[in-house]
């Protein structure tokens, strides 16, 4: 299976108690590398790519996508003061 993540960069809306500053926009792309760069680490993930605002995400064989929000919920919060997801889509 393949999925796309999107991404998108932390705005003022966003700030709160457990996101209380913006971060410099120029360090934008190095947390979506790293961001890619952890979901390559899952055992269920034979590749993460970055194209456009998304990652791509193609799963080992007999992996659902429950098994993928699960296995992916650190790295979301390692790097929620940094950007934001905006869901999975199933890609044919």
């Amino acid at each position: 299976m393949k999925y796309r993540l999107g991404l998108r960069e932390i705005t003022e809306d966003d700030i709160k108690a457990d996101c209380p500053f913006l971060p410099e926009p120029e360090n934008y792309e190095m947390y979506v590398t790293a961001f890619a760069d952890d979901f390559n680490l899952l055992e269920i993930v034979e590749s993460a790519f970055i194209d456009n605002n998304s990652l791509i995400i193609n799963l080992v064989e007999g992996v659902d996508i429950e098994q993928l929000r699960q296995a992916s919920i650190s790295i979301h919060k390692n790097y929620w003061v940094e950007l934001r997801t905006t869901g999975f889509e199933k890609l044919a």
